[in-house]
């Protein structure tokens, strides 16, 4: 166990077993209840801590669930140059240009589209141009509007060309359809990653992608290329489909308010979204960076 100060990050359930390798070298940090809270934006206390660790040189990016498109306000906030890894893990991004995309198969995007037919689902579609939904349903236009960005068009209207879809995403509505859901797609051998949005309370994404294909996945191969061994790495979450990366890194922080399971699975816990949780992360991750 190392003996590392921390100057306000509480224990995980794996502090036991941190050991990180420093100085850390990439920190990455999740979007949707680490890094925007409530109000959808990046507070100005985040947003300067962020920066004063990406000013050392350390590499910061986010992990997300989103798309481009979805962290185009947070970029703009930010201006991180990455990597980040976007769409769940089917993507690795940096200065502005996908390095790395693992995307569905036509026989994947089948079976996907067979679920939703036969239970009545909603799903997006992630393409490189942006995303296609199944139905033009109004009861997602806050998460349209508010998080990811408009569709571009319907599965009918805008059908999509083979290998051209990355990343799927289900929306459930209750815990037993979000289970029914989980189960149903990794019976289909893909990886199904759970999460929310705070600005979309009562909605949870259920992110399809291939099986091999997690942001603990994209983090681990792009870390190698990078040279960088993963026990310098550090992450931030809050969601289930953190749960991948938090398990293959040397420092893994979870948000005050995660789920029991998330800060079970970290080795340090933060403060809470609403007490800007992840800059009181990136303070102490400043100091392991020098």
């Amino acid at each position: 166990m190392t003996t590392i100060e921390t100057s306000a990050l509480g224990p995980g359930g794996r502090r036991a077993d941190w050991n990180p390798t420093l100085p850390i070298r990439w920190v990455l940090l999740d979007v949707d209840g680490t890094l925007v809270g409530p109000s959808g934006t990046v507070t100005d206390v985040v947003a300067e801590a962020t920066r004063a660790l990406a000013a050392t040189g350390v590499a910061v990016g986010y992990a997300t669930g989103r798309n481009v498109a979805g962290v185009v306000d947070v970029h703009g906030r930010l201006g991180l140059s990455g990597p980040h890894v976007v769409l769940n893990g089917a993507q690795v991004r940096q200065d502005g240009r996908a390095v790395v995309t693992r995307a569905l198969t036509d026989e994947h995007l089948a079976e996907i589209l067979q679920l939703c037919d036969a239970e009545g689902l909603y799903a997006e579609l992630y393409t490189d141009e942006g995303f296609l939904v199944t139905a033009m349903d109004e009861r997602y236009r806050p998460h349209w509007d508010e998080v990811i960005g408009q569709p571009i068009g319907t599965i009918e209207t805008n059908p999509p060309a083979p290998g051209e879809v990355i990343k799927a995403t289900i929306v459930a509505h209750t815990d037993a359809e979000l289970v029914s859901v989980v189960d149903a797609v990794t019976a289909l051998g893909l990886s199904a990653g759970a999460a929310t949005s705070p600005v979309t309370p009562g909605l949870t994404y259920v992110n399809i992608t291939r099986g091999d294909v997690d942001k603990g996945t994209a983090i681990l191969a792009t870390a190698e290329a990078m040279g960088i061994d993963p026990s310098q790495i550090a992450v931030v979450g809050d969601g289930a489909n953190d749960l991948p990366m938090m398990g293959v890194v040397g420092t893994a922080i979870a948000m005050g308010d995660a789920p029991q399971p998330v800060r079970d699975a970290a080795h340090l816990v933060t403060d809470v979204v609403l007490n800007d949780g992840a800059a009181v992360a990136l303070h102490d991750l400043l100091t392991w960076a020098c």
